[in-house]
């Protein structure tokens, strides 16, 4: 029998706060936002602590760069989800991953290494300078990108940050 997991909705704002891109899970949660300003977007979602969405706070971000990602754990239609905003490159990745108050299941555990990838990841390092950093090579941190995608159920670098600060290995 199958069952359906929950996909990571996936918004990419511009540097003025306009959402340009929205991946369908975005589409069928917050609907076609595309052209509006995400903090307005984000304001329907009901906050369960302090919201990182404000006017001029993707420009803010990427100011400050991967030193300062903003999360916050909001409700959606009954359902509680993790928002991340990341900056990458000129743009502003917001995820909202379901159960944002998640444990990791047994095979969602992850190694060491596999968690010194993440944090650099995190930290906003690509696969190349995670590899210098960690004196490994390139395809060896790919393939504990990939392992931590598996795991982590994420379809995406981001998304596996998120899922990273969702599930407690990230802070």
């Amino acid at each position: 029998m199958a069952t359906t997991t929950p996909r990571t909705a996936i918004t990419i704002v511009t540097r003025d706060g306009t959402v340009e891109r929205q991946n369908r899970a975005s589409r069928q949660l917050l609907g076609d936002c595309t052209g509006q300003r995400c903090c307005e977007v984000m304001d329907g979602l009901g906050a369960l602590g302090e919201r990182p969405c404000h006017p001029g706070c993707a420009a803010q971000l990427l100011d400050e760069g991967l030193d300062s990602p903003a999360a916050a754990s909001v409700r959606r239609d009954g359902q509680q989800h993790l928002l991340s905003c990341l900056p990458v490159g000129d743009n502003v990745i917001c995820s909202l991953t379901p159960g944002g108050n998640a444990q990791p299941a047994a095979w969602q555990s992850i190694t060491e290494r596999e968690l010194s990838v993440l944090e650099l990841l995190a930290a906003g390092e690509t696969t190349g300078s995670a590899a210098r950093l960690l004196g490994l090579s390139t395809s060896t941190v790919r393939t504990h990108v990939e392992k931590l995608r598996l795991k982590l159920g994420a379809s995406t670098q981001a998304a596996v940050v998120a899922r990273g600060y969702q599930l407690g290995y990230l802070s």
